[in-house]
């Protein structure tokens, strides 16, 4: 075999296990601000606090799906008609910009007026109840989990476009 072939070879297993890596893919995402688009809306993530990401399972195959604003997040998963095969959602602790379960978040689910996020939802994620419990008395509305904001959001959704066509 000749050095040409043993590089080919070489570079084949290495996109092999590349590939075969993202089964095992877990946690939140590496996401690059500026460089990533929102899969919901395609505008480019820009603003980290109020970013979020699910870990899905399509075909077998584990991959994060990015969004700009938690709104996003929510309304895809609320418009699409085959399930996501959600393993995961993730959400930006809003003072600390880190990755955290939107499932152990408090949410405050703000006037969009007063508390500004990319798509205007006025939906920010907190790890701690007591920086939440800040935020909605500089901005206002109410304080929720996960399961709650997921009604909230379907309710503020209809009340505006009204309910959609099945």
């Amino acid at each position: 075999m000749n050095l040409l072939s043993s590089l080919f070879i070489a570079l084949l297993l290495a996109l092999l296990c590349v590939g075969c890596g993202r089964a095992d893919l877990s946690g939140p995402p590496d996401m690059k601000l500026g460089r990533h688009e929102c899969v919901e809306c395609g505008m480019i993530i820009q603003e980290d606090r109020f970013s979020s990401a699910m870990l899905v399972n399509r075909s077998g195959r584990r991959e994060h799906l990015l969004f700009d604003d938690a709104c996003c997040m929510l309304d895809l998963e609320r418009s699409t008609a085959e399930p996501l095969g959600v393993i995961a959602r993730y959400v930006r602790d809003h003072p600390t910009r880190e990755w955290i379960d939107a499932d152990s978040a408090v949410f405050l689910f703000a006037d969009r007026e007063r508390l500004l996020t990319p798509m205007g939802s006025g939906i920010a994620s907190f790890r701690e109840r007591t920086d939440a419990e800040r935020a909605q008395a500089e901005f206002g509305g109410e304080l929720m989990d996960y399961p709650a904001l997921v009604v909230a959001r379907r309710e503020w959704m209809e009340q505006r476009y009204g309910k959609p066509n099945n």
